[in-house]
């Protein structure tokens, strides 16, 4: 135990004396996060609106068809009204039997309220009467806005990069100064160094992703947890989870390239497109669906939902098994890659 303490605590003195691994692990998503945050890259645009109905009409076609808008039809009202509080849709048509229309909205949604509103109006005005067949809804939902999207995103992002970078370079620097070759030679095992270094490093991640999500709060006003003490330890946990599989990831990239000069280019092929594709930024039902599909395997997505969920709507650990699942299954194919590729030189 005394050796696993002392290489944690070496580890951390050492990433503390980086000026670069503070900077790219703290630094660069806390600006990162406050300026997309502030800068309202997601406001008004040509809505995404969803459509339910559970009555075939002609007028549904011709909502359909609209160039205006992007009409999304759903099998289930409560799928669309969840799409409407993640921000995926921002305002849904609901068909009734008889023919009557409502537009669901957000509180504050005005301008897509009044846009979707009046192109019903235009669409049903030849066949029925708009003024009585067309009324209006404000549903009550925990809705953040983009800020809101942003901080948990930003926080899963952290996570992946000072996992990967951080052990990428940190090896590759102990494999050019032969501190690895030294080590095999000493009376210790490859499970002191390697636990050492993943208990400094997830406690790094965890505080980090925390000094994130306190200041989406308090700079930003973004609601964390609603006020469940559970959600708080689901990020937690998530945080925890989410270290140790992208360290896994880091092990396995270091171990994996050929040499010095390919191995960050391998982390980069690696995060560069989890960035994009992983529901960082923006969320993933905007993509292709054919790119969804991709989106969906990959680590970085199931984690930043994780986390989003619980930040967000405050769900526990039980309401995201689905993402910590697939998180477990990257980490059990991580750690069997590392444990085939590991070398000391």
């Amino acid at each position: 135990m005394r050796i696993y303490l002392s290489f944690t605590i070496a580890a951390s003195k050492m990433f503390f004396r980086r000026k670069s691994s503070i900077f790219w692990s703290l630094f660069f998503p806390v600006v990162t996060m406050l300026v997309l945050g502030n800068a309202g890259f997601i406001g008004y645009s040509a809505p995404n609106v969803g459509l339910f109905s559970t009555t075939a009409n002609e007028i549904i076609d011709e909502l359909k068809s609209s160039k205006s808008i992007t009409i999304r039809e759903y099998q289930s009202k409560d799928n669309a009204l969840e799409a409407l509080e993640k921000g995926t849709l921002s305002a849904l048509i609901t068909l009734n039997p008889d023919s009557k229309f409502i537009v669901t909205t957000r509180d504050g949604d005005l301008a897509e309220k009044e846009v979707v509103e009046n192109f019903v109006f235009r669409i049903i005005n030849q066949d029925i009467d708009p003024i009585n067949n067309v009324s209006s809804d404000i549903a009550k939902m925990n809705y953040q806005g983009y800020k809101g999207f942003i901080v948990p995103g930003i926080a899963a992002m952290a996570i992946m990069q000072n996992g990967i970078f951080s052990v990428v370079f940190t090896l590759l620097s102990y494999k050019n100064q032969g501190v690895l070759k030294r080590l095999k030679a000493a009376p210790i095992s490859p499970s002191h160094f390697i636990v050492g270094h993943l208990i400094s490093r997830v406690s790094i991640i965890i505080l980090q992703t925390f000094i994130l999500l306190i200041m989406g709060v308090f700079v930003l006003g973004v609601s964390v947890g609603q006020g469940s003490f559970l959600a708080w330890l689901n990020i937690l946990f998530l945080s925890f989870l989410g270290g140790i599989l992208f360290l896994a990831i880091g092990l396995a990239i270091s171990s994996l390239a050929p040499n010095e000069d390919s191995a960050p280019a391998l982390a980069n092929l690696v995060t560069f497109p989890m960035l994009f594709l992983s529901g960082v930024f923006f969320p993933i039902d905007f993509l292709p669906k054919i790119i969804s599909y991709i989106s969906n395997i990959l680590p970085l997505t199931h984690l930043a939902e994780g986390i989003r969920l619980s930040a967000l709507y405050g769900n526990s650990t039980f309401s995201t098994i689905p993402q910590l699942g697939i998180t477990f299954a990257w980490l059990a194919l991580s750690f069997f890659i590392c444990a085939i590729s590991f070398k000391w030189e």
